[in-house]
């Protein structure tokens, strides 16, 4: 909406003595008329018939039928999400909602999932899982492991660490953990980290001959105290170029 002078007032009587107060506004020239910008019916209902449909998709063909709308591109993506978060979400804690989710997935015989026994603290939250069809599948072929995370991918601050195998020269995801901490104990992560690699080589046996990994310094002590000695170790490597000025 423009803005412009419309020479208002707003004048206010009040007292101490008094439980009332009186309030009046004046204008001279007349504000703008109102619009809504709430998402109107017919795209709440497009959207849901839509669902599988991304939001810069959704938005390109509500064009076709709302040309000018007077609501925003932000507001259908708001309203969407809504509609995503409700098919997944099972509560309002991430992580809660997170163990129930994989619960409800695992009842499926198609999805098999084992939990890791995850060492119990007062300053991690962590839960991990692997997939035994996987497992069973390529415990005799995998010699070559991976460990990587990613990090402040959720709102929620939750580490996600992945354990992949190397199969015919592609990786497979073999198993994941989720990690928050919560002002932990020195090289407190890394008991988590070696909870996920004991399970899979000990009570899976994933026999490895190679392992890959960053330079975080928490998954190389975790590999080095669970794997055996002869394993052979290798870095990612990582190139930063500057443009010469």
């Amino acid at each position: 909406m423009d803005m412009f002078e419309c020479g208002g007032w707003v004048t206010i009587w009040a007292s101490p003595e008094e439980s009332d107060c009186f309030v009046r506004i004046h204008h001279l020239d007349c504000h703008q008329k109102y619009v809504c910008i709430d998402v109107p019916e017919d795209v709440k209902k497009f959207i849901a018939e839509n669902a599988k449909l991304r939001a810069p998709q959704l938005w390109k063909e509500i064009l076709k039928f709302h040309p000018r709308p007077n609501f925003t591109q932000k507001a259908v993506y708001n309203y969407w999400f809504k509609q995503q978060q409700a098919s997944w979400q099972r509560c309002d804690d991430e992580f809660e909602s997170a163990k129930i989710l994989l619960q409800e997935f695992a009842t499926d015989p198609a999805h098999e999932l084992v939990s890791i026994p995850m060492p119990e603290s007062n300053g991690f939250r962590a839960l991990g899982f692997v997939f035994p069809s996987v497992l069973r599948k390529w415990d005799g072929v995998i010699r070559e492991v991976a460990l990587d995370s990613t990090f402040k991918t959720n709102k929620a601050g939750f580490e996600c660490f992945a354990l992949l195998g190397e199969v015919g020269g592609s990786g497979v995801p073999l198993g994941f953990i989720l990690l928050k901490s919560n002002k932990p104990e020195l090289n407190e992560k890394e008991k988590y980290l070696r909870a996920a690699i004991r399970f899979i080589t000990v009570v899976w046996h994933i026999r490895t001959k190679q392992v890959l990994s960053d330079k975080d310094i928490t998954e190389i002590n975790a590999l080095l105290a669970e794997l055996p000695d002869d394993i052979k170790y290798q870095l990612c490597f990582c190139v930063t170029i500057k443009q010469a000025i």
